[in-house]
């Protein structure tokens, strides 16, 4: 077993001549806790040492045909085992539980793809370690870069394609694939090659608003909250930020707010949601355009006053080096840190030193 870059995670190995690629098997520490991903027969014990000084707490399936030593492992290591769902009737192991898309394992979000040669093929996601596993979605071949299986093993070609840009939307540095070579530190761009590549077979480069993946906003305090839904990293975009927002009834997308270096322009796509600025507050309405500059008079929030939900188009340049600041509260937020601070009082230059 090698350890990887990626903290917290190992991976251990088998050649396979006939696809001239590795089959890979993963053991990911840390967190809520250890599990193993598509297990291989180990060629040592010193594979179980490892996993059961680990204390591995689930053994994970990424599609029906990766069952692999799944049995094994969890006879070995008494640890549940794992699949998906759309799969579980396919697997001969015993399964203790079944997930589907946007279920949690052990800290690891799931992302069911479609158009793949099973119905459950999925990846799973880390925030924190900026890094998904994927099974036989993804082969990294040659080294450093991606591709798809082919079309004849797919369920449908084009589906794949499309559904893999959902990967594009997960801010990851590392992509760990079950078969051939892991993409370390370049998972974006090799995804977004890959896309790229069949831009002939699939309209990659066209997003549809009525097709939107919504996702609920977890945490916000009332009235804050609303759906949200990617665009621009769909698309591929690297310097332009596209999302949507969805407000119920009672809701607001964020506080006042204005950015010192990205200009943002809304679109109200349906609903009338209201707009507050330092100048005024107005009802707006489906098609009005607006555009907040990068200055204080750009301070904007938006809400919704009605009894019907308000759907907003938001475009904005990207710029690492943005602060964004709120006036009602006093505050910035310094982007490439993630630092949020009062803006007052001003310190001295050399307070503190």
């Amino acid at each position: 077993m090698q350890d990887t870059v990626v903290d917290g995670i190992a991976m251990w190995w088998r050649w396979q001549p006939d696809r001239g690629v590795n089959f890979n098997s993963w053991l990911v520490t840390g967190g809520a806790g250890a599990f193993v991903v598509d297990p291989l027969e180990p060629d040592d014990s010193a594979v179980f040492a490892r996993c059961r000084a680990a204390g591995v707490k689930a053994i994970v399936i990424t599609n029906r045909d990766h069952e692999r030593a799944a049995a094994r492992f969890a006879h070995e290591l008494g640890a549940p085992v794992i699949a998906p769902a759309a799969d579980a009737a396919q697997l001969s192991v015993r399964l203790d539980r079944t997930v589907v898309d946007g279920d949690d394992i052990l800290g690891w979000r799931v992302v069911v793809l479609e158009g793949y040669k099973t119905p459950g093929e999925m990846v799973l996601f880390s925030r924190e370690r900026k890094a998904a596993i994927s099974g036989d979605a993804f082969w990294g071949a040659p080294a450093g870069a991606l591709r798809l299986m082919p079309d004849e093993k797919l369920a449908d070609p084009v589906r794949a394609v499309l559904s893999a840009r959902r990967v594009l939307e997960l801010p990851i540095d590392h992509l760990l694939v079950g078969d051939g070579m892991p993409v370390f530190g370049a998972a974006k761009t090799a995804l977004t090659a890959m896309i790229r590549d069949r831009a002939a077979q699939a309209p990659v480069e066209i997003v549809n608003l009525a097709d939107l993946r919504w996702r609920r906003s977890a945490g916000d305090p009332a009235p804050f909250g609303g759906d949200m839904a990617e665009i621009g990293l769909l698309l591929g975009a690297q310097r332009l930020g596209v999302a949507a927002a969805r407000l119920g009834p009672g809701q607001s997308y964020a506080p006042l707010h204005w950015h010192t270096r990205e200009e943002e322009l809304f679109v109200v796509w349906a609903g009338h949601p209201t707009l507050r600025t330092p100048a005024a507050t107005r009802r707006l309405a489906p098609g009005d355009c607006i555009v907040f500059v990068t200055a204080p008079f750009g301070a904007h929030r938006l809400s919704n006053e009605t009894a019907e939900p308000c759907t907003i188009l938001m475009i904005a340049n990207l710029d690492g080096g943005d602060v964004c600041f709120y006036p009602d509260s006093k505050k910035f937020v310094v982007e490439a840190t993630d630092t949020l601070v009062r803006d007052w009082p001003q310190l001295d230059y050399y307070d503190g030193e």
